[in-house]
């Protein structure tokens, strides 16, 4: 039978559950092609750990060495190997929900759906990610009023026309997917929300996601500079921009500058982090005015000539805790209520968390 989804699995190391995601995805009664990319490892060894599931003849084991560390690589060579109308990413860590193929699919069908953009749930935990916020009661998704810059990773059924879309920026080691999801959220695609009861599932006992570690600032905020080149900023008004930039400096690089294993930063982390700012302010003027104060008092001492380091990474951590006046209100009151504002976005983040 012709497959309908091509399942895309870069595998990283030996030590992943392939085994227990096989086994998510093979239950299903949608045609499917399961493609595990061995990246850098021994693919018989990937083999073993499929277990049983090896020799199921939807599965194959595809070699692809790059000597990269890196999931960009194998990604595209998955992508570039499509046979299926649609495909869908799913890390080697995390497996799927019963019948969320099925219900994806079918939801799909009913509204000719582009991308179908799943719940992710983490595993243990009755309650969902928060990305993206979107406006409640809503299946049909605007990316713009919708949030979906939130949503970094490409998880979904999407369109195997779209495949050039997702393809990750070359180079980094972490957030190679976040120019991809920004492109497939704003390609004019019908983009609808799946049933929440179906959800992707997120397992928390990898011991290497790359998402857990302090990259360099350099690679963490790598992925501005490819940013002023992507064709996608041309069709956007100047709400969805700021919406995007916001979201870049209050996630990505507000990260950055307060992780915890990073004790000290540096005068280079600093300059890598205003060359950030200046890629978002070029693109998206006056983002600013949707901060929240502890936001706007971080990027005022980034800018200053004389930054120092300590009051930087507090500043971060101080802005990574919402709850507080300095957290929800904008410096301008009469910004409060602008919809990437955190008062309306913290709300449609908690709305997302419990939505069932």
């Amino acid at each position: 039978m012709t497959p309908t989804v091509d399942v895309l699995v870069p595998v990283h190391s030996v030590h992943r559950p392939v085994a227990r995601l096989a086994r998510s995805v093979l239950q299903t009664s949608v045609p499917i092609r399961l493609v595990v990319v061995a990246h850098n490892v021994d693919p018989s060894q990937i083999e073993a750990a499929l277990g049983e599931h090896r020799a199921d003849p939807r599965v194959s084991v595809l070699a692809f060495e790059d000597g990269i560390p890196s999931p960009a690589g194998p990604l595209r060579h998955a992508l570039e190997r499509l046979e299926s109308p649609f495909f869908m990413k799913i890390d080697s860590d995390d497996y799927l929900a019963d019948g969320a193929i099925e219900s994806w699919t079918r939801t799909q069908r009913a509204h000719d759906a582009d991308i179908v953009i799943p719940t992710m749930r983490m595993v243990g935990t009755p309650r969902n990610f928060p990305t993206p916020p979107r406006r409640p009661f809503r299946t049909r998704l605007d990316p713009a009023r919708d949030r979906l810059a939130y949503r970094t990773s490409t998880m979904g059924l999407i369109r195997s026309e779209l495949a050039e879309k997702a393809i990750p920026t070359p180079g980094l080691g972490t957030a190679e997917d976040l120019i991809p999801g920004l492109r497939l959220w704003f390609s004019g695609g019908r983009i609808v929300a799946a049933d929440a009861r179906h959800p992707y599932m997120v397992a928390p006992d990898a011991l290497d996601r790359v998402t857990e570690v302090a990259w360099p600032m350099e690679q963490e905020l790598g992925f501005a500079a490819a940013l002023p080149g992507e064709s996608f900023w041309a069709g956007l008004d100047d709400a969805a921009r700021i919406g995007i930039a916001a979201k870049l400096f209050r996630v990505q690089l507000v990260a950055a500058l307060g992780r915890e294993a990073r004790s000290r930063l540096t005068a280079e982390d600093i300059r890598v982090a205003r060359d950030a700012v200046r890629v978002f302010e070029e693109l998206a003027p006056g983002f600013a005015r949707v901060l929240s104060r502890d936001d706007a008092r971080l990027l005022a001492e980034l800018v200053s000539a004389d930054a120092d380091p300590v009051a930087l990474a507090d500043l971060a951590r101080r802005s990574r805790a919402h709850l507080s006046v300095g957290g929800l209100l904008t410096p301008r009151l009469g910004d409060v209520l602008r919809r990437d504002a955190p008062l309306r976005y913290l709300g449609a983040s908690v709305l997302a968390r419990y939505r069932r």
